[in-house]
């Protein structure tokens, strides 16, 4: 294939298109917040019990922490590839091709997860509160609605992607803080602050639940591989990528733990083990002390919220591989875009690619099993981008202005302390491994180290400029 791409095989994206409160909303959809409430959560508590509102409080923190390496890396830099660009800038060609691989698997793996336990689990125990049971195959059907529609808004383009996410992000977070706020008023226990005491769990129980509640948050990032389509990036010298990252991460964070309290006391906190065998626990306590409307806003916007936390990762991942491709570095299919300025051919492999490990993993483990199999994965895959980030930051070069207490704590201390706390918190939720956790570190190498041994190849000989530069329209000169 020639090496210099027609206007017809390679295009430009949509620019100035998205908006700052755009970008929250990506981000907010990505880490879809009312999904998380009744599948994560539910996940979560059968290893944090009552202490699961502690475990989302220490995920939050984690996060902000982290958070302060996106906004220092995308300052100056804003594209579609994402951190795959965001790593190149510090660390060169192949620890960015294999930070670009793992984001599309973990990214992909979760676009999966989601579907399989909503269709596989809420669904069914939603189903069997009114005495109705759902066929053996009711799952598979699912995720193929959860799938399909992300993957069509997807190639029309960012305009009604954005569009479909904005106002329902928005809504998510004002239904569950008001209602968890209801909650908490109703169901105040005598020791209110008992939830964020490890003791009862200990340590291994609140990191387990760490695992459920960091994989919540999974979308942080989700909007950085907008960049070529935002307004205001180089106005605000790329800033604004950062911003939004704050504000989502602020929202969410502040919402999930709020709602993971509402939950813990709504139920009862000596009673948390019931809470985590319960197919709708979330839709239990809503209508105990919302109501029936209540209940079903709850499950209106479970099922929106696993739409469209599906598009924001699809819009994500798609971009990514569009940037890699765009780089010369795979197939340069995936550089194409259609009518829309959408990366067609991209969107196309990573909705394929989500239905068949849906099902693949549905059918292996059942849908329970494989949520938990898959979501533990996802976090092997989250955890190494974000070293990988985090050491890219590490490496930057000092800007003229930044003064040297600043740089110390911004680009070392913290990158150092959330890259510890992450691979700390992965550990504990790992071994001693138990069935059929044992899987999830087996799907990350089955993916890493292909990847790792692909992105040493293609980076031998690639000139250290073009390497820093990759994920940039710069980047495929």
């Amino acid at each position: 294939m020639s090496q210099n791409l027609s206007a017809t095989t390679e295009q430009q994206l949509a620019p100035n298109v998205v908006s700052f409160w755009g970008l929250v909303s990506q981000s907010i959809a990505g880490m879809s917040p009312t999904c998380d409430v009744v599948a994560f959560m539910t996940a979560g508590a059968a290893f944090a019990l009552m202490a699961m509102p502690l475990s989302y409080l220490a995920a939050f923190l984690l996060m902000f922490i982290e958070v302060n390496t996106i906004y220092h890396l995308t300052k100056h830099r804003a594209s579609a590839g994402g951190y795959y660009s965001l790593v190149a800038s510090g660390l060169g060609g192949a620890a960015a091709i294999t930070t670009a691989f793992m984001v599309v698997f973990y990214q992909s793996l979760s676009i999966a997860a989601v579907p399989v336990y909503v269709g596989g689990v809420f669904l069914p125990g939603l189903l069997a509160e009114f005495g109705w049971r759902a066929p053996a195959y009711f799952w598979m059907i699912t995720i193929l609605f959860f799938i399909g529609i992300p993957w069509l808004f997807g190639i029309l383009g960012i305009r009604p992607s954005i569009r479909a996410v904005a106002l329902t992000s928005l809504l998510e977070i004002a239904f569950l803080i008001g209602s968890s706020i209801w909650i908490i008023r109703q169901a105040l226990p005598t020791h209110p602050l008992l939830p964020f005491s490890w003791q009862r769990v200990g340590f291994k129980g609140v990191a387990i639940g760490m695992v459920f509640a960091i994989t919540s948050f999974i979308g942080i990032g989700s909007h950085a591989s907008l960049g070529e389509e935002a307004r205001g990036v180089r106005t605000q010298n790329g800033r604004v990528i950062g911003k939004a990252a704050l504000v989502s991460l602020t929202l969410v964070g502040s919402t999930l733990t709020i709602s993971a309290y509402a939950l813990t006391v709504g139920w009862g906190m000596n009673d948390m083990a019931s809470f985590a065998k319960n197919g709708a626990p979330g839709m239990v306590v809503f209508h105990k002390y919302l109501g029936v409307w209540g209940a079903a806003a709850l499950a209106i916007l479970s099922v929106n919220s696993a739409m469209a936390g599906g598009l924001a990762l699809l819009n994500s991942s798609a971009r990514v591989l569009f940037a890699i491709g765009r780089d010369r570095l795979i197939h340069q299919q995936f550089a194409h875009v259609n009518g829309q300025r959408a990366p067609a051919g991209a969107v196309a492999f990573i909705g394929a690619a989500a239905a068949v490990l849906a099902l693949l993993c549905g059918m292996i483990w059942g849908p329970a099993k494989a949520f938990i199999v898959m979501t533990t994965a996802v976090l092997f895959g989250l955890v190494t981008a974000h070293t990988l980030m985090n050491f890219a930051l590490m490496r930057l070069p000092r800007a003229a202005e930044e003064r040297r207490i600043s740089r110390l704590i911004f680009h070392f201390f913290l990158p150092v302390t959330a890259t510890l706390l992450f691979w700390c918190v992965l550990y504990e939720s790992i071994f001693p491994i138990t069935s059929p956790l044992e899987w999830s570190p087996i799907l990350w190498m089955v993916i890493l180290i292909p990847a790792a041994a692909y992105a040493l190849r293609k980076s031998r000989g690639l000139d250290p400029n073009r390497g820093s530069r990759l994920g940039t329209i710069a980047g495929r000169e």
